[in-house]
């Protein structure tokens, strides 16, 4: 007989995050695959995909899709943890993800080397409220929880990712301080790679708070 948690918990919503995840991977490896000679994954970010060309099209349409896949993507897990009846502040907090992302996809981010404009501003705070409010969010998830609550046997995974997650922001954010001081020409710092790191631990983490969901309807 199921329990109450597990009938609140929905599979429905686990596999609409899965497709928009599994979506915005596809798109960010053909960037990376068809504009490897243009964008360098070590030295630029993944924002800097919006003024790659494929042909003679801009790629920020894609870049958009990207973010805008892994927004409702996470949108359907945020719907998920509210029918689990989850903290009110991990719901914001993953609407807050949500809404950085979408910031991320409609606003471009500065071109490299040119002047600070507030759209690229805009672009950098959304990104990085963004990446601090995922792993926040992933951390309330499983401060309280019990034998009956679905995360509660991935616990210690989604924690760690967490924590790997504020590493990442951290280092991230510390190596574009790093290159705002000492100018792109002499830049030493492999700030895309890092970026990239931070993006894949960020997908392991929402895989990981989604598979519960999904989990759900094998019980």
């Amino acid at each position: 007989m199921p329990t109450t948690s597990r009938a609140a918990v929905s599979p429905v919503h686990g596999r609409l995050a899965l497709v928009g995840i599994g979506a915005a991977v596809v798109i960010a490896t053909d960037l990376h695959l068809r504009l490897s000679a243009q964008i360098s994954p070590i030295w630029q970010t993944l924002s800097e995909y919006v003024y790659g060309r494929l042909g003679d099209h801009s790629a920020a349409r894609l870049f958009a899709f990207m973010c805008l896949a892994l927004a409702l993507g996470s949108l359907a897990l945020l719907a998920g943890l509210v029918k689990a009846r989850r903290s009110p502040a991990v719901v914001v907090l993953l609407g807050v993800w949500c809404a950085g992302l979408t910031v991320c996809a409609m606003v471009p981010v500065d071109p490299n080397g040119e002047a600070r404009s507030f759209d690229g501003q805009l672009h950098n705070a959304a990104a990085l409220t963004a990446f601090l409010a995922l792993p926040t969010a992933a951390w309330l998830l499983t401060r309280r929880g019990g034998r009956a609550c679905p995360w509660e046997p991935r616990r210690t995974t989604i924690r760690r990712l967490a924590v790997a997650s504020f590493a990442s922001v951290a280092v991230v954010l510390g190596s574009f301080v790093f290159t705002l001081i000492t100018g792109p020409a002499q830049q030493e710092v492999t700030l895309g790679l890092f970026e990239r790191l931070l993006f894949t631990v960020d997908l392991a983490l929402l895989l990981t708070m989604v598979r519960p969901l999904v989990a759900a309807s094998r019980r």
